[in-house]
């Protein structure tokens, strides 16, 4: 089955994005310009990539931790609360979601724990790793391997058990197993993942943390550029664009010039990482 391409709207992304010295259009709006833009199918795959804000919605509202409702999320706080009450509101919380708050009804605490939210997140990749696009399944696989790394070296220097803290789902077995057996030595994961010589690097680092935060997401960008250089008008070029925006906001958050670093790199990898096929060339060229 052939992929649907976006052409004018892949060519535009940046005049859609930003202007030369300012983010012109943040992702949440710009996940609501794509509703229309793309097909259903396409469009339930950029959600995935922000079902993580859901996530930390729904621990916010189980446990009355009363941090701000994350707009980013794709159910509304309205909508969320209806789904937590006992009522007999329409379901439309995924089907992870259904699962973690039935295994919460069972536990004897109602308070907040890592036991709970690594369950949550452990149902959270063993969902999203279903999808059938290879790019986006490819990627969460080198999110969740790259957090269990980053978990494992953390926990072996503070003494923590690996097996309470690390993710586990049927697609990470190889990984997960080496990990808690405490094999960290990167040559055994080469033919897992990609990056893992460089993430084993970042997780022996002494670094601060923030530096290794930021080098972790230089990584991810560059997996993003390695892994949708043959994708030109398809949807995972769209996908591969809001994660890398995401980065950029964060960081922009969290680091004005670092952010605008990131950001104009994005800007410039959109302008010179492809040509335009000829005949979709607005200008013909005269001979």
């Amino acid at each position: 089955m052939l992929k649907k391409e976006y052409y004018c709207l892949v060519a535009g992304l940046p005049d859609l994005l930003f202007n030369e010295n300012k983010l012109a259009v943040n992702s949440l709006n710009f996940r609501e310009e794509l509703k229309y833009q793309l097909s259903h199918s396409d469009y339930k795959l950029v959600e995935f990539l922000f079902l993580p804000f859901d996530n930390k919605n729904l621990i916010n509202l189980l446990f009355q931790q009363n941090h701000p409702f994350n707009s980013l999320g794709i159910i509304s706080k309205t909508k969320l609360e209806e789904q937590l009450s006992p009522t007999d509101e329409e379901i439309i919380l995924p089907e992870y979601m259904l699962q973690f708050i039935t295994w919460m009804k069972k536990r004897d605490s109602k308070e907040f724990s890592i036991e709970a939210e690594n369950i949550l997140h452990s149902l959270y990749y063993e969902f999203v790793l279903t999808t059938k696009n290879q790019f986006l399944k490819n990627w969460f696989l080198f999110e969740l391997n790259t957090k269990n790394i980053l978990t494992a070296f953390n926990c072996i220097h503070h003494n923590y058990e690996l097996d309470e803290q690390l993710l586990q789902v049927p697609q990470n077995d190889t990984v997960y197993s080496l990990l808690l057996n405490k094999r960290l030595k990167f040559e055994l994961f080469e033919d897992e993942f990609p990056f893992s010589d460089q993430i084993f690097r970042i997780a022996e680092s002494d670094a601060k943390s923030i530096e290794k935060e930021k080098t972790l997401d230089r990584i991810k960008w560059d997996y993003l550029d390695e892994f949708t250089f043959f994708h030109y008008f398809t949807i995972e070029k769209i996908l591969s664009f809001i994660l890398k925006l995401m980065i950029s906001e964060r960081w922009m958050k969290l680091d004005t010039e670092t952010g605008r670093q990131l950001l104009d790199r994005l800007i410039n990898d959109l302008k010179t990482s492809y040509e335009f096929p000829a005949e979709f060339s607005l200008v013909k060229k005269t001979g």
